[in-house]
């Protein structure tokens, strides 16, 4: 254990797990001083399966260690994981001359949060320490003890404003508007009003919302900021807007503008997104110029989206002079607000915007015109169907699926003969999404024009039109001269045709193009047919490592004990990739612990995480000492922060 290479300490100390209690816990304890914290944590982890009364003793000694910040961590948060069975020790404990050891007993009792640390708590608000009163304050609050929200006012009424800050937050975090009478006498106390503020807007008594209110005209920057976050929070305990918009008006008069735009170039990004809430609520869009001068900053914008649609549903001419300016980024955003909002008042200006030269605006004023104008959209959106920009053309796909029912047949029909290739290919599509079955016959012969786009399209329109004539095309597809119009069907056709595509899909495991082989591979695990695993076996020895990992994808959502051997034996291969690939799709078959235990040890990290997630839903004392062990030894950050997010330890 004294050895200068922390590894080989760390491995000392894990051999002293299972150890006698007697020559094991001076050895955890003193490992627990330990420079590494690797050594310190396996220590702490070890020491916490002896009973209590064997290490409280030399788990307190660590407190008193002044110069190891390290050690007293691991003390405290060892005694915070012992819980109740720790108080009764901590109370005994807090009788040390030592002001840092009794810090640190109260900061361990206000971890644990159990009512029997009251009486430690008390005598901490006696202590002669400030930071310790204070501390015994703090964790008053997390109590959740009738007796504690009288205790928090004496301590708030008392004139020390040391521990009166924390009371007063601590009030806000107990819920009791029982507390509301003094916060609002605390108001009086400069010193005091962030820490009020902030705890009468968690408990949002509607009776005090004009009090805070006032705070939005407070000398001090700082008490304006909190007193603005706290009206959010009334708004977030279900005030209702109306009754904080009232509040603003009544208190703030014509002032209530300035006082929150001043707040939208604040430092602080909650503050920001707080005014722009506001300013929303209230419809001030005098303000609307001023929050788009903060587009820039992305961390604003849906906050910016929901006031602007706020303002935009009540009064949608209010958006129109955004629609113009230099900065596109900021026109488009508006422009897309008004789609959502998708006024009447819109439709014409959306109509004209179908000619703009900017690509993204006439994308967007697709969607809209479609959305403010109905039925009466459709002749205006057709000429989009040609347009050169590829998002355009998406669009209107979008725009006239949208209205389908207005649409008629033999227009989609006709347009599959256009000249232009783009309107052939976006007729297809809509063909697909307003499922025309008169049309499939139309689509058969599109099937063979001579663009690949339009029969890539085709291919998708006839994936969405489930009938047998649907099976029969995508089967001619199978044969096109195209690589991408043959995996675009044969992904098409397991979900059209089902298991009666099994054959025609076994076929294509010899195609020479990888991604037609891909594609059959996956279209064969949508089948669920157990017959499919045989042909899946083969595609294992594929030389290509996508078409492998498909096919051991589709192995595992088939199932069956075939397709769970064939799968075993993947996960000796010497590619990174498909070993990973192999542990995943082992993952939902039973009694697959000890085939993938070995992975945690793997010299690559990310299969490490691969074996962590199949393993994650087997939580039996193998499967989680395992995982102790590795959090253990792991150096890579991820590994690790996995192990926490999935087994909470």
């Amino acid at each position: 254990m004294d050895d200068n290479e922390i590894e080989i300490r760390r491995k000392a100390v894990e051999e002293l797990k299972g150890m006698p209690a007697g020559p094991a816990i001076p050895l955890l304890i003193r490992a627990m001083e330990d420079t590494g914290w690797r050594v310190r944590k396996t220590a702490a982890m070890i020491i916490e399966d002896y009973p209590l009364v064997l290490c409280i003793e030399g788990l307190i000694s660590l407190l008193y260690l002044s110069n190891n910040a390290g050690a007293r961590n691991t003390a405290i948060e060892v005694l915070t994981k012992t819980g109740k069975e720790a108080i009764p020790y901590l109370i005994k404990a807090y009788g040390s001359r030592d002001a840092d050891v009794r810090k640190s007993i109260v900061d361990i009792a206000g971890n644990i949060k159990d009512k029997k640390t009251m009486p430690l708590l008390l005598a901490a608000l006696k202590d002669e320490d400030e930071n310790i009163k204070a501390s015994a304050v703090e964790a008053l609050g997390y109590l959740d003890e009738p007796e504690v929200v009288d205790i928090l006012i004496g301590v708030l009424k008392g004139g020390d404003l040391w521990t009166a800050f924390p009371a007063a937050a601590a009030l806000g975090r107990t819920g009791s508007k029982q507390a509301v009478p003094a916060l609002l006498d605390a108001l009086s106390v400069r010193a005091l009003r962030e820490p009020v503020l902030n705890a009468l807007g968690r408990l949002s008594d509607a009776e005090t919302l004009d009090r805070v209110v006032r705070f939005l005209d407070d000398p001090s920057l700082s008490i304006q900021e909190e007193a603005l976050l706290a009206i959010e929070m009334f708004y977030h305990n279900n005030i209702p807007s109306e009754g904080i918009t009232a509040s603003l008006k009544r208190v703030c008069g014509k002032d209530a503008l300035d006082r929150l735009t001043r707040h939208l170039f604040s430092k602080r990004n909650e503050v920001k997104t707080t005014a722009i809430l506001m300013l929303g609520l209230m419809q001030y869009c005098e303000s609307i110029g001023k929050m788009l001068e903060l587009y820039a900053d992305e961390y604003l914008h849906n906050d910016m989206l929901r006031a602007l649609m706020y303002m935009g549903q009540n009064n949608p001419k209010c958006l129109i002079p955004y629609f113009e300016g230099d900065n596109h980024d900021v026109r488009r955003f508006v422009i897309s607000v008004a789609a959502k909002v998708a006024s009447p008042v819109y439709y014409r200006l959306f109509r004209n915007m179908l000619t703009d030269s900017d690509g993204h605006i006439r994308a967007i004023a697709a969607i809209g015109l479609s959305r403010t104008g109905g039925g009466k959209a459709i002749k205006q959106l057709w000429s989009l169907l040609s347009d050169p920009f590829p998002d355009v053309q998406d669009a209107a796909v979008t725009a006239l699926g949208s209205l389908k029912d207005g649409l008629k047949v033999e227009d989609l029909i006709k347009y599959l003969k256009d000249n232009n290739p783009y309107v052939r290919k976006n007729a297809a599509l809509l063909i697909g999404r307003t499922g025309a079955l008169s049309a499939i016959n139309a689509l058969g012969f599109a099937l063979k024009d001579e663009d690949v786009s339009v029969r890539r399209a085709v291919v998708e329109a006839l994936s969405n039109i489930k009938i047998e004539e649907s099976s029969d095309l995508l089967t001619l597809a199978l044969t096109d001269e195209k690589p991408e119009i043959r995996a675009a069907a044969a992904l098409s056709l397991g979900n059209v045709a089902g298991r009666a595509a099994l054959e025609t899909l076994a076929l294509l495991l010899k195609d020479p193009d990888d991604n037609v082989r891909v594609a059959s591979a996956r279209s064969l695990g949508v089948l669920n047919d157990k017959r499919a695993v045989s042909f899946l076996v083969v595609m294992l020895s594929d030389p290509n490592g996508f078409v492998v990992t498909s096919a051991m994808d589709s192995l595992s959502r088939i199932g069956g004990v075939e397709a769970r051997e064939a799968l075993k034996k993947m996960l000796s291969s010497d590619d990174k990739e498909i070993r990973r690939t192999a542990i995943k799709s082992l993952s939902p078959f039973d009694g697959i612990e000890d085939l993938l235990l070995p992975y945690l040890k793997d010299p690559d990290w990310a299969t490490r995480i691969a074996a962590l997630e199949a393993l994650s839903s087997r939580r039996n004392e193998k499967v989680l000492s395992e995982v102790r062990d590795l959090l253990h030894s792991e150096d890579e950050h991820l590994v690790k922060k996995t192990i926490r997010e999935l087994f909470d330890v």
